[in-house]
């Protein structure tokens, strides 16, 4: 028979966590121990443990491409909405024209910074600026994207009611449509350039927002 007081050995594997947590407790004299690694157990990888540093990385790695990608397709848009625009003869002579050419050339210019910086953040896996600058470039992203976002709606929104009129003009004057079709092709593509913005401006509060 074995003996009532021999103290049985601890299996820490095999213990729930609940118990590993209270007997970490008890052997610390009730004091709580400090960890550099939060983790969790996975049963579906086995019963592993995984540090939620590396899921986070994960995450933050799938929203720069995702941030990449609409960026990339805003740059698009706005050179070719710019580039049409400046195609239109006599586009200077109206403001709201010139305000759709300006807001154009501003978001191209400020994607292709975007894009660049992105794009050798992902493929060296290094930041273009040195590493104290990183909540700086976060708010940059974050305000950035929103006043690009708004400069291209409002100036879709701008132009898009004087298309008909600039049609009419048109017609009064037995003209063809090729510059009214011009116009209404750059206002498309500021609009549609609008909206890979949005969702990055999005993104950039994801990433601006506290981490838990």
């Amino acid at each position: 028979m074995e003996n009532s007081g021999e103290t049985a050995t601890r299996d820490p594997v095999n213990e729930p966590e609940y118990v590993q947590e209270k007997a970490k407790d008890v052997e610390s004299g009730g004091e709580a121990i400090p960890t550099s690694t939060v983790v969790r157990t996975d049963m579906e990888s086995g019963g592993a443990s995984i540090p939620t540093t590396t899921i986070r990385s994960g995450k933050s790695g799938l929203s720069e491409k995702g941030s990449l990608t609409l960026r990339v397709a805003a740059l698009v848009f706005s050179t070719i909405s710019f580039t049409i625009m400046a195609c239109v003869k006599g586009f200077d002579d109206f403001d709201q024209s010139r305000y759709v050419f300006a807001a154009g050339i501003i978001s191209t210019v400020y994607n292709v910074f975007q894009v660049s910086r992105q794009s050798y953040s992902l493929s060296t896996g290094k930041s273009l600026f040195a590493e104290h600058t990183t909540s700086f470039m976060t708010l940059v992203d974050f305000f950035g994207d929103q006043i690009i976002a708004y400069l291209l709606i409002s100036c879709a929104s701008t132009v898009a009611p004087s298309v008909a009129t600039l049609r009419e003009v048109e017609d009064d004057l037995l003209a063809d449509h090729g510059t009214s079709n011009l116009v209404a092709a750059s206002t498309s593509m500021a609009f549609l350039a609008f909206f890979p913005m949005a969702v990055s401006a999005v993104i950039s509060a994801y990433k601006l927002s506290p981490k838990t």
